[in-house]
This record gives C-alpha cells, sequence and structure tokens, in this order.
C-alpha cells in the first residue's frame, strides 16, 4: 500500500470542488498506467507494461492521432468491481454528500492496488456532471445521448482544471474505433474506452437497473493531457448502462494537480489599487466587487492540469513497427503514413 493523504479542495467562496490526493514517494518499482514519449510528437499508453494507446502529436499541434490496441490481452480491470455493498453503504448517506464519498472510496481503490497506478505527486479528483437545461420543465423532453453536456463544478479563482464532456464525444463501447483523430481546433476533450464490451453481459443488467433507481456510481476517468482525451479508468458498463437507460450518468475526472503563481508586476499592483482607493470615494461603491479584485490582484496561485510522461521512446523506430504491424493486421495501413508523417489529410 502507498503512503497518501488527500483533502478536500474548495474555491475561494468555499465551494467544494474536489479531492487532492497526494502520493508519496514508494520503493516499489513499475507502474500499471505510464504515459511514454520521444521525438516526432510519438506517445504510447501502457497498461501493465503492455500498449493499449499509440498517439501522435500533428506537427501543427492541432490535434492528435490515437490508436487502440483491440489486440490488448493483458489484464483489463484496474480496480476491483463496485459491489451492491459499495452502493448502499454511500446510498444511505446524505445524497448531498455521495459524489465527495465516491471520491473517497476511488481514491482508496486506486491507492491500495497491488501495482501502484498512481505515481509520486499531487492528483485531483473532480466530479464532472450532466449540465442544468435552460428550458421550462413543462417543455422538457428527452435529450438524445448526443445532446448531453457534462461540466465541472463552477468555480471562483484561477482554476485550469474546469472539465467538459459532450456525449457526441462518446465512444462506441461494444466496437470501439481503432484510429481516432483528435482535433483540439474543433474542441478536443474525447472520451476513450480501454476494451470493447460485451452487450449481454449480466453486469450490464444489473447496472441499468441501479441507474433506474438513481444509484449509478460515477464512471472514473483520467485526463490525459498529451492524448486531449478522457480515457475511462472504471465503469464502462456503468457507462453503457446510463446511456441505454437514456440517464446522464456522473463522471470523476482523476487528472494531475500542479501550481504555479502568475504574479502582476509591482507597478500594476499599485495602479490597480490606487484606482480602488478612489472608487471607495464614491457614494455607492460596490464594495464586494472592490473585495474581489483585491483578492484576484493578490491571490496569484493557478492550478492546472499536466501529465507528465516517461521520455524513452527516443526516435521511436520501434514505436513505428509495432503500430504499423497492428494497423496491417486489422487493413488499416492507409492511416500510417498520416501518423508518422504527423498530419491530417
Amino acid at each position: 500500500m502507498t503512503g497518501y493523504w488527500w483533502k478536500d479542495l474548495f474555491d475561494r467562496d468555499n465551494h467544494w470542488q474536489g479531492l487532492t490526493l497526494t502520493v508519496r514517494e514508494d520503493s516499489r518499482a513499475g507502474q500499471a498506467v505510464e504515459i511514454l514519449s520521444g521525438h516526432h510528437g510519438r506517445m504510447a499508453l501502457t497498461l501493465y507494461g503492455e500498449t493499449l494507446f499509440w498517439g501522435a502529436m500533428l506537427k501543427d499541434h492541432s490535434g492528435v492521432w490515437l490508436v487502440l490496441n483491440t489486440d490488448y490481452a493483458g489484464r483489463r480491470d484496474l480496480l476491483p468491481p463496485v459491489t451492491s455493498e459499495d452502493v448502499e453503504f454511500i446510498k444511505r448517506k446524505p445524497q448531498g454528500d455521495w459524489t465527495g464519498e465516491w471520491c473517497r472510496y476511488f481514491a482508496r481503490q486506486l491507492m491500495t492496488a497491488p501495482v501502484p497506478l498512481l505515481s509520486p505527486r499531487r492528483w485531483l479528483l473532480r466530479p464532472m456532471s450532466a449540465a442544468r437545461r435552460t428550458a421550462p420543465y413543462t417543455r422538457q423532453q428527452p435529450v438524445a445521448v448526443k445532446d448531453w453536456r457534462f461540466e465541472s463544478p463552477e468555480s471562483s479563482g484561477n482554476f485550469g482544471c474546469c472539465w467538459s464532456l459532450y456525449g457526441d464525444d462518446f465512444p462506441e463501447l461494444a466496437n470501439p474505433h481503432r484510429v481516432t483523430l483528435v482535433d483540439w481546433w474543433w474542441g478536443g476533450n474525447l472520451l476513450l474506452g480501454r476494451y470493447p464490451l460485451q452487450p449481454a453481459a449480466g453486469r450490464l443488467k444489473w447496472w441499468r437497473k441501479k441507474c433506474r433507481e438513481g444509484t449509478l456510481p460515477p464512471i472514473l476517468v483520467w485526463y490525459i493531457a498529451g492524448l486531449g482525451s478522457y480515457v475511462i479508468l472504471d465503469g464502462h458498463y456503468r457507462l453503457q448502462a446510463a446511456i441505454e437507460e437514456g440517464s446522464p450518468p456522473e463522471f470523476l475526472v482523476l487528472s494531475e494537480l500542479n501550481e504555479r503563481e502568475l504574479p502582476s508586476s509591482p507597478e500594476e499592483r499599485t495602479r490597480i489599487v490606487r484606482a480602488l482607493e478612489k472608487q471607495q470615494q464614491n457614494p455607492g461603491v460596490n464594495i464586494e466587487g472592490i473585495n474581489q479584485t483585491l483578492i484576484n490582484l493578490y491571490d496569484t496561485r493557478y492550478l492546472y492540469a499536466a501529465t507528465h510522461s516517461r521520455a524513452i521512446l527516443g526516435e521511436g523506430e520501434a514505436w513505428v513497427k509495432e503500430l504499423g504491424d497492428y494497423l496491417r493486421r486489422h487493413h488499416l495501413d492507409a492511416y500510417l503514413a498520416k501518423i508518422v508523417d504527423q498530419v491530417n489529410d
């Protein structure tokens, strides 16, 4: 078991934003999930040492090619299955606490895995929920899955981990695409499955029942900055159940959490403070607005997500050979030149 601790994250207005997770150095070697990188924008997401995704960033940095290894024959389950006892335990909590409790549940599952899933650094588990509809209740009609929209909680402050996802960017879970182009100019942030599910599985029927009961656990996804997408860590069948029931699920987004300072110059701070002092002389001045401006001026912390990788691919000759063999095996040779040349046309 890796040493770790967690802490609730609140914004400036004391609104809960998620759970931060700090992982200490561990003497055990190896990682269950790793991002590898090399020259020419080449990447690989590995699972237990075997490639799960090949990735190649376009030359103009407008997107990234992703290739899912559907031949992956290794272990698929990263976490133990969510049990009925787990669902009932959280169900007994006040409903407003369910999201935070699921964050703690998955944090424990991630950290007690036999093979480390998270590297020693700071992480964030943050919810991403279905956006509220603006149409009056009497006019609301069922929303097609492709029109679902999910957002992270609103926050005050310099918070860069603001997630969004559209149902139109969901994968075909039973028959996932092997080759995908993530177009960052037109949104990006795709949802990626790790394996094809079995539509007749009994577990899918059970999750559909929980979905109808309103107790479906969240889908755990990992945001990988280099791939510009969310990868499902746990919850393929829960997501399929939500789709079939037409009921938007909740997501928990795991990401690395980084912090930097974005200070303004002393001259700019002085200019702003003097302007605020003059405003205070005006009748009916907005004191709350002045206070918020001062907070923004001196709270220079900026939280953001970035994904570390191990730069061991070098020029990527082995990467090209492995990818080429896979594409030829599935009669997808036409993509190889585009991916290797980092172009989309």
